[in-house]
């Protein structure tokens, strides 16, 4: 019995007792017999007859078999118990806890339900979730009626039938399982079933509901809005047509997955059915906000309006709205749905407030931005540190210095704190007018009110102070800048670079190399940027050997040159005569940076070289053009007319010879 009811444990411990038992019984009598033979041989012949009196070896061993058996008896019992009571069963000869929760349950049976139709839905869940949990096979129960019953036995979904995938019935009941529990199962499953000959025409309209229903948001589950949609054309090629509810699932799952654009295809798909009328509200929000996202606005008036025929819309319905006004820049639209919001009795929130405002500003209509404003400040805590700033942006951007700083006061009146991007924006207000004495006072304000400073703010005043060509009190900043590191605030490459370029334009090439340093110390990277400016500053200086450093030190360091880089480099080489040196440059250096040089490299050589009254060098370069860069008429035109201001007609007639060999177009006058 317990070999064929009993647990796998029992079962193991049975089929063995047997052999185990008849072992023991052979063995250890015999064994114990010695024993007692061999201590006898020791005993005294008192302790010999005292003991052993009258007890024959027979009786020794047959004593010795009940205590062995009453053992293994023992042993069986408490590892039975150990099982049971700690969760310990063996799978796979290998023993295992399985915890109390995840224990596996016996296929449903209609045992509690006696009676009922069906059992509950929630005993159903359990039930797979903790077969699935267990490592087992999930069962289905056929649907009622259905021609692969067998009572109460459960059937294997792994592996069905043939005739059980063509019941129409059995696939339903095993699509809504398995859409709980295995979603790529479902997918598979139904696929089986067409191939076996499942006709889905001949399902009933809720079997059919139910099934599509099933396939199209676990294909949406597993990320799959393709498959979905392949899915509604066959639920509406093989049954009645896709249903209001499918639509519904399907548009608020894929808004929850974020699959904007095919949340957009679906519907499309679905309206081709004009009889198809969807009752549900949350379709059209859903539709409005994929519409949003998915950067196609011009659809959301059309879904806005088919949303208030059920009612009034939401707050969010409202908000995805602003978003489409401010997309769409259009002012009008988006005061006038704040308005159509208050009629409504729908709340407007700040962030409402502020994208109308920022609509407003970036359509340059201060005016009524302000008028905005000041509805805003009528509401308790609806204006905000970011109201002020998009306000202040428009200000900065028109110039209107005054008015930004009448801001600033009024912001502080109604005790708003400024943050970093407020005196940021009054300080780029500043600089755009050149005002950078006002911006050194906005600059130690911000300082003294205890306002964290970053880099950006250190950054923009350096600027300032570029544009206007005070290079020493670019640097003063710079220098505080650097005394703050232990506050977190470094420069980045932003500020080195435009360092970099003032101190290069104001003849300052040490000071510059000294910033490089500066970098290097910091581990920040220079970019190309950074090289040029250098590489523009040894001009100044006609300093060709600390070009040709810098240079080697770019590529070396895996800066990618650019055009810019050689034409800075050819104009160098050019200053200081080397023209040699600039021809055997251009030859070299592009190739070997795969870098395709433009026309205007060779033609900046080539007039340098006529400059310098170098006919053949200018041929050659001419030459070299016509094979690596193509000029056009017009350069070809510019090269002649200045061998004749210059009275190199030789070298001209060999130009234009060289490009009527090339069959490049010449301009007639020029000829």
């Amino acid at each position: 019995g317990v070999r064929e009811k009993g647990s796998l444990p029992l079962q193991v411990i049975a089929l063995l007792a047997p052999f185990i038992h008849g072992s023991w019984a052979i063995v250890l009598p015999s064994y114990f017999d010695s024993c007692a033979a061999r201590d006898h041989s020791t005993m005294t012949a008192a302790a010999v007859n005292s003991s052993l009196d009258g007890m024959p070896s027979s009786w020794f061993g047959l004593l010795n078999s009940v205590c062995v058996e009453l053992s293994f008896l023992l042993a069986v019992g408490l590892f039975w118990c150990f099982c049971h009571i700690f969760g310990v069963r063996l799978d796979g000869f290998k023993l295992r806890v399985v915890p109390a929760s995840t224990k596996p349950k016996p296929a449903w049976s209609p045992g509690p339900y006696q009676g009922k139709a069906s059992p509950p839905k929630d005993a159903v869940r359990s039930e797979s979730a903790a077969l699935a949990r267990a490592g087992r096979k999930p069962a289905v129960r056929p649907a009622a009626g259905s021609s692969s019953g067998r009572g109460e036995a459960s059937v294997d979904l792994l592996s069905p039938t043939r005739e059980q995938l063509c019941d129409g019935a059995w696939v339903v009941a095993a699509m809504q399982q398995l859409c709980r529990t295995q979603v790529q199962r479902s997918l598979e499953l139904y696929r089986e079933a067409l191939r076996a000959g499942l006709d889905v025409g001949a399902l009933k309209p809720a079997e059919s509901a139910e099934l599509f229903m099933g396939l199209v948001t676990s294909a949406i589950r597993l990320n799959q809005p393709r498959e979905a949609l392949k899915m509604l054309r066959e639920c509406r090629q093989k049954s009645s047509g896709v249903t209001s509810a499918l639509l519904a699932s399907a548009t608020r799952m894929c808004t929850s997955k974020q699959f904007f654009k095919e949340c957009l295809e679906i519907y499309d798909f679905v309206a081709e059915d004009e009889a198809l009328v969807v009752d549900d509200r949350s379709v059209w929000s859903c539709l409005i906000f994929c519409a949003v996202e998915a950067r196609e606005p011009h659809r959301c008036i059309a879904f806005f309006d088919r949303l208030k025929a059920f009612g009034t819309p939401s707050q969010k319905d409202f908000g995805n709205m602003i978003r489409y006004a401010s997309f769409k820049g259009d002012w009008q639209m988006s005061l006038s749905i704040i308005e159509e919001m208050h009629e409504a009795s729908v709340e407007v929130d700040n962030v409402v407030y502020n994208t109308s405002l920022a609509t407003c500003v970036s359509a340059n209509e201060m005016d009524k931005a302000r008028i905005l404003l000041e509805e805003m400040e009528r509401s308790e805590g609806i204006a905000d540190v970011i109201t002020y700033n998009t306000l202040a942006k428009g200000y900065a951007k028109m110039g209107y210095l005054k008015k930004c700083f009448e801001l600033f006061d009024h912001m502080k009146a109604r005790r708003i704190v400024p943050s970093q991007v407020t005196y940021g924006i009054l300080l780029d207000c500043c600089i755009n007018d050149k005002q950078m004495d006002k911006a050194l006072e906005v600059f130690n304000n911000m300082k003294e009110q205890g306002c964290a400073m970053n880099t950006v703010l250190y950054t923009t005043l350096i600027k300032g102070f570029a544009r206007v060509e005070q290079v020493d009190r670019a640097m003063e900043v710079y220098q505080q800048m650097r005394s703050d590191d232990l506050h977190g605030v470094t420069p980045d490459v932003i500020t080195f670079s435009i360092l970099i370029k003032a101190n290069c334009d104001a003849g300052r090439l040490e000071k510059a190399l000294g910033l490089l340093d500066g970098m290097m110390e910091l581990h920040l990277c220079p970019d190309e940027v950074i090289f040029n400016n250098l590489l523009g500053g040894c001009i100044r200086d006609a300093n060709h050997i600390l070009a040709k450093r810098l240079y080697h030190s770019m590529v070396e360091g895996g800066i990618r040159p650019s055009n810019a880089t050689f034409s800075i480099l050819i104009r160098l080489f050019t200053s200081c005569r080397q023209l040699d040196e600039a021809v055997e440059f251009l030859k070299t250096q592009p190739a070997a940076r795969r870098i395709v040089p433009e026309p205007r490299l060779y033609l900046q050589l080539a007039q340098a070289c006529l400059r310098d009254r170098q006919g053949k060098r200018a041929a050659e370069v001419f030459k070299l053009m016509l094979e690596q860069a193509p000029p056009t008429a017009a350069m070809i035109g510019s090269l002649l007319s200045t061998c004749a201001k210059l009275n190199l007609l030789s070298t001209g007639a060999e130009l234009l010879a060289a490009a009527a060999d090339a069959s490049m177009r010449v301009d007639a006058r020029d000829a």
